[in-house]
């Protein structure tokens, strides 16, 4: 006789994308963290003046989404603001392919159509 175990894991809060604040051309390494109940995925981009110097993804609380906030970085004061998003794994940032590719109006292929994280993308009640 064979007994068969089903785990079931239930989260409560969001599996989001992580990766620290950092130069923006370096890669996010591929790991996902979970939020707890009253934070939201975010992808941060952080400006020193006009320029866009630094991106971060990961969980941030509710009340900083759509916000900016100044933070220093390596002895340097950036400007960070967070875009976010309430769904699992929502907070992926665009490629610079694809962004070149929707700047020239060149069709994306449904695989390709990464976009940078959105309240609207899933959150329909805010």
């Amino acid at each position: 006789m064979f007994l068969l175990l089903t785990v079931v894991l239930s989260t409560d809060g969001l599996l989001c994308n992580y990766g620290p604040l950092q130069a923006r051309d370096h890669p996010f390494p591929n790991i996902t963290t979970e939020c707890s109940p009253n934070k939201r995925c975010s992808f941060s981009r952080g400006f020193y003046g006009r320029v866009h110097m630094l991106s971060g993804q990961g969980c941030v609380a509710q009340h900083l989404c759509g916000s900016h906030q100044t933070l220093m970085y390596m002895g340097v004061s950036y400007n960070v603001t967070y875009t976010c998003c309430c769904c699992d794994r929502c907070n992926t940032p665009p490629t610079v392919d694809n962004l070149i590719k929707k700047l020239l109006g060149v069709a994306i292929s449904p695989a390709d159509n990464i976009t940078t994280a959105s309240p609207l993308d899933c959150c329909p009640d805010e």
